[in-house]
């Protein structure tokens, strides 16, 4: 066993943990994924060299990179999890709405575009402006 590599891969574990933790699940997928393909991208020899390494042969020899596919297995599970519980937690819920009479609602033009819900209230933009916005408030983990 190479201790060097053992000592790599708890580094970047512990990375990915820390920017999972106290920053964004959305972040450390980003930095999960993102770290070593820019190493493959800038020190490719090197890069191929490390995650070649055999650490321990049993019956099927394992390398450093069957060990970074267990770490990223292991991380994309507790991420998504993260997301889902999140995203189940933070949304709000919407208030039922009761049913009128059917004669008490106003009938509306054919061909007419619906207005807003309420009287005063604008129409929800869908510009990529306000859609970068949200994904952004995503990435920082606040509510949207």
């Amino acid at each position: 066993m190479d201790i060097l590599s053992l000592l790599v891969f708890f580094i970047y574990a512990l990375i990915v943990l820390v920017i999972l933790v106290y920053v964004s699940p959305m972040l450390s997928a980003f930095v999960l994924i993102l770290l070593p393909a820019i190493s493959v991208l800038l020190l490719p020899g090197l890069t191929l060299d490390f995650l070649s390494i055999e650490q321990f042969s049993v019956m099927v020899p394992v390398y450093n990179v069957h060990i970074l596919l267990l770490i990223w297995s292991a991380y994309i599970g507790i991420i998504a999890y993260a997301e889902v519980l999140s995203w189940y937690l933070l949304r709000e819920t919407k208030p039922k709405k009761k049913e009128k009479p059917a004669g008490a609602s106003e009938p509306s033009k054919p061909g007419e575009a619906p207005g807003p819900s309420k009287p005063g209230e604008a129409p929800q933009e869908t510009t990529p402006r306000v859609f970068l916005q949200k994904i952004f408030k995503l990435l920082q983990g606040r509510k949207s």
